[in-house]
């Protein structure tokens, strides 16, 4: 992904909002899930390794419909 890609892609899934993208993908870079090579993110050894982690014990709160869903809850809430 580039940025502009991954931005979509999280628009389209419902993830996040205009104001906390720029949080996501500092919080990618910061925790080292993920480098910017070439203006492409690549994900690193540690990112893989999580996401692996997530998907194997935690498959409802990597849902993209789970996180999207509590995204509108908690905008309601605001």
């Amino acid at each position: 992904y580039s940025e502009a890609s991954l931005v979509k892609s999280l628009e389209e899934y419902g993830i996040g909002r205009p104001s906390t993208y720029a949080t996501i993908i500092s919080t990618l870079q910061a925790r080292e899930y993920a480098i910017l090579d070439k203006k492409r993110f690549v994900p690193t050894d540690v990112g893989r390794v999580v996401t692996r982690f997530l998907t194997d014990h935690f498959t409802r709160y990597v849902d993209y419909g789970f996180t999207a869903h509590l995204e509108d809850e908690l905008d309601e809430v605001s």
